[in-house]
């Protein structure tokens, strides 16, 4: 959960700048946040592992902190963004114009309307990284259990 919390904050600002600028390179960046999601699982696992507990010497909690956030942000930046691609920015420019500031307008009015966008997106990377089992296995250390290897044991041993 919190990662997934973590991949929302920074998720949200990211769909946000990519949906309402054009920038040169825009589909590239939307490609790379996306490649995650075509890596397997254990590779993405095994080499995290690799470098985030063996060559930086993180903790294990940092490190299935990490993994996780990483699994859960490009379905955050992909979902969220189409919700704010479809959003009409009218009133968030009339907002402006009204002597709203950017930040305000962004909180007061572009978050209320991509509600249920930000829910959807939520749900659907909690669940898809909770669902990835190989990066649990590969980051979890003695002493740290992650639910979905659990399960997998009992259901292998029982």
């Amino acid at each position: 959960v919190l990662a997934t919390v973590l991949a929302l904050i920074v998720g949200i600002p990211a769909s946000y700048a990519l949906a309402r600028y054009s920038v040169r390179g825009r589909n590239f960046i939307k490609s790379f946040f996306l490649s995650p999601t075509v890596i397997p699982g254990i590779v993405v696992g095994y080499t995290l592992f690799q470098y985030i507990v063996i060559k930086l010497g993180l903790p294990v909690f940092q490190g299935l902190l990490m993994g996780h956030f990483l699994i859960s942000l490009p379905y955050i930046i992909r979902v969220v963004g189409s919700s704010m691609e479809q959003l009409d920015y009218s009133m968030e420019e009339v907002a402006w114009t009204l002597g709203c500031t950017r930040l305000r307008a962004f909180i007061q009015i572009v978050l209320p309307n991509v509600s249920s966008g930000i829910f959807a997106a939520f749900m659907l990377a909690f669940v898809n990284s909770f669902n990835n089992v190989p990066v649990s296995m590969f980051l979890s250390g003695p002493g740290v259990t992650m639910l979905p290897t659990s399960l997998l044991s009992y259901m292998e041993y029982n």
